[in-house]
């Protein structure tokens, strides 16, 4: 059979496969199941219809508050914003306290025009506490909310230290060679059984890695730079005069001491400083041509090194 002709027919197929399931859907409870498996193929169109026809007036119960939150993920992701706007003030209303639909509302508040509520809301999720900004900062489009003076501002006053001290091993108060489930505690981390390494992350995108030997002692702390730096409130508390965006040379300057050089295959930058407790690796790298070459912090490595 021809490839053209195949692939029609695997479209139509697909299409009346997803036109049955809206047809199928007789109940609310049956139409936000099959609305999830659309949205998780982003078939974001068919998941609005079938959703639309069972949106309620009372969002009280669970059902009707679900099936109202998913309608306006799908009305967002397909650029209708003043409708998910209006659902998701809706949604916020009946259960203030959930996170994701405030998410939503700040990135439809900003998306149209409505700035002031966009800052309002951004500035009660950092209060609240979050250490994941992900989708804070990038629904309502990444590169244009985080350079508003307002959103700099409020990151700047809600800040969160990550304290980095290699000369005695520390980092966020606990230190290499300690027990992972005594550093599962003190993070605050619910700790995989198996005895793998604990990991954050910012949205998809990973923040950190704590990494433990086979005595279950940690041995390395990993911290990607860029992901702390545009995704979370984290700021990099290392040595005066050192933040996310030092270059080479304020590092250099700040930690002062003797420090090794070494470069990667793709023509990294890492400086090494051993300390009595620990070596510390900053990762540099090349941004693209646009950002002037400056060398930027790429990675924070703290581990049993030389001594």
């Amino acid at each position: 059979m021809d490839r053209s002709v195949s692939k029609a027919l695997l479209t139509g197929t697909l299409f009346v496969t997803l036109w049955a399931g809206v047809c199928s859907a007789a109940t609310p409870e049956a139409a936000l199941g099959q609305a999830r498996s659309l949205v998780a193929g982003n078939h974001y169109p068919e998941a609005l219809a079938i959703l639309e026809p069972f949106i309620a007036d009372d969002l009280g119960d669970p059902i009707s508050w679900e099936i109202a939150a998913e309608t306006g993920r799908a009305a967002f992701h397909l650029g209708q914003y003043h409708k998910a706007h209006e659902l998701f003030q809706r949604v916020v209303q009946a259960r203030p306290v959930v996170m994701e639909p405030a998410l939503y509302l700040e990135a439809t508040s900003y998306l149209l025009g409505d700035h002031r509520q966009a800052f309002v809301i951004f500035e009660a999720i950092l209060q609240s506490g979050a250490q994941d900004l992900y989708l804070a900062v990038t629904l309502p489009g990444e590169k244009g909310f985080l350079d508003e003076p307002k959103v700099q501002e409020l990151l700047e006053q809600y800040a969160h230290p990550l304290a980095i001290r290699p000369a005695s091993a520390m980092i966020q108060g606990v230190r290499l060679g300690q027990k992972r489930s005594i550093i599962a505690d003190h993070l605050g981390i619910d700790a995989p059984p198996d005895g793998t390494n604990l990991t954050a992350r910012a949205g998809p995108f990973l923040t950190w890695i704590f990494s433990f030997d086979q005595n279950e002692q940690l041995t390395e702390v990993v911290l990607d730079a860029e992901h702390l730096r545009r995704y979370t409130p984290f700021i990099l508390d290392l040595s005066e005069g050192i933040s996310w965006a030092s270059t080479p040379i304020t590092c250099i300057g700040s930690l002062g001491g003797k420090f090794r050089s070494s470069t990667t295959t793709d023509g990294s930058l890492i400086l090494t400083w051993d300390f009595s407790e620990a070596s510390l690796d900053l990762v540099f790298s090349r941004p693209d041509t646009d950002q002037h070459g400056a060398a930027i912090l790429e990675m924070v490595r703290m581990y049993r090194g030389q001594t």
